[in-house]
C-alpha cells in the first residue's frame, strides 16, 4: 500500500507550529498575487510564520493569504494551493509535490550545478617590524605557510600591532 502524502494545507500547518516555514511556489500560476517584480518567477520562495504577527494571515482550503514584506514594503499576497509545489521548515526538512513542479525547476533538479572551483585564499604571514622594506621576504615567500611542527599550533595567532 502506498503511503498517503499529507495535503499541502496539513503540511503547512504542521510546519508553522514548529516555526518559520518557507513556501515554494510558481508565481506564474493562475490566481497568484505577488509583487509585480516576482510575478514571473518559476520558483518563488516566501517565508511564513505565526511569529511574524501577520494581521490578515489566512489559510483555507483554496489558498494562503497574507500581507508580506518585500524590501520593507508591504504587499497583500494570495497563494492558491495549486501554485505551491514545496514546503520546507527551518530545520531543512520539507515536502515536495512533484506533480506541481514547474518544468524549469525540474530541469535544474535533473542537472545539478557543479560548484565553482574553490579559490585559495591568501594566508597571513608575520613580518618582523624591525626589518626595512628592502630586507623583507618577497610576498610569495611570506604567503607560503611553513609546515606545522610538533607542539606548535597549526595557525599562527594574530596580535595587535600599534
Amino acid at each position: 500500500m502506498v503511503p498517503r502524502v499529507p495535503s499541502k494545507k496539513q503540511t503547512l500547518l504542521q510546519y508553522l507550529h514548529r516555526g518559520v516555514t518557507m513556501v515554494h511556489l510558481d508565481a506564474r500560476r493562475a490566481g497568484v498575487i505577488v509583487p509585480p517584480q516576482y510575478a514571473t518567477d518559476a520558483h518563488l520562495r516566501l517565508n511564513l510564520s505565526y511569529r511574524y504577527s501577520i494581521p490578515d494571515f489566512e489559510i483555507d482550503d483554496r489558498r494562503i493569504q497574507a500581507t508580506l514584506s518585500f524590501s520593507g514594503t508591504s504587499f497583500q499576497c494570495v497563494l492558491p494551493w495549486a501554485s505551491i509545489f514545496g514546503i520546507t521548515g527551518h530545520a531543512g526538512d520539507g515536502q515536495v509535490w512533484p506533480e506541481d513542479l514547474p518544468t524549469e525547476v525540474m530541469q535544474t533538479l535533473s542537472r545539478p550545478e557543479q560548484a565553482p572551483p574553490r579559490k585559495e585564499r591568501p594566508g597571513l604571514a608575520a613580518v618582523p617590524r624591525d626589518l626595512p622594506p628592502a630586507d623583507r621576504p618577497p610576498a610569495e615567500a611570506r604567503d607560503a605557510a611553513p609546515p606545522p611542527e610538533a607542539g606548535t599550533p597549526r595557525r599562527p595567532h594574530l596580535r595587535l600591532v600599534r
